[in-house]
């Protein structure tokens, strides 16, 4: 399922105006989990994770100006941020996206660079939710033998 779900999300990344489909399928790798209910609280989590640290990474972006202690900052607000709001484990995926979008030099703007993260993290998401319960589908409707197989 999972290698069904990187390969789909990448897959389709493009047809729906995504540039970097590769955060697609890393996020649906991150999120899938043995089953639906464990994929959606780790999507959640992702999903959630990357809003907090898109918005905080563009803030920090405008700010940053290559110091380090802005960056250092922003991190800890991030985790601090989710950790108030009750999602610890979002707080490290926000910080990973915070990271993704202060510390990789592109030439686009901030905004369209936090978004774009944001968007293709949510495709990744979206498509592990998507084949998890096409699998669960399948598997309650196809016979003991296919199954096997």
């Amino acid at each position: 399922m999972t290698a069904v779900a990187a390969w789909a999300s990448y897959g389709t990344s493009s047809a729906v105006g995504l540039h970097e489909g590769y955060w697609a399928a890393i996020s649906a790798i991150v999120v899938i989990q043995s089953d639906v209910s464990a994929t959606k609280n780790a999507g959640q989590d992702r999903f959630l994770g990357t809003a907090i640290g898109a918005v905080i990474g563009w803030c920090c972006a405008l700010l940053w100006h290559h110091e380090t202690w802005i960056y250092v900052l922003a991190v800890a607000v991030t985790i601090l941020l989710c950790w108030l709001l009750n999602m610890r484990s979002a707080g490290r995926l926000g910080a990973v996206a915070l990271t993704v979008i202060v510390l990789i030099p592109r030439p686009e703007p901030i905004w369209q660079i936090a978004l774009s993260r944001f968007l293709e993290v949510s495709w990744g998401i979206a498509i592990a939710i998507a084949v998890q319960l096409l699998s669960g589908y399948l598997q309650r409707r196809l016979p003991a033998a296919w199954r096997m197989l």
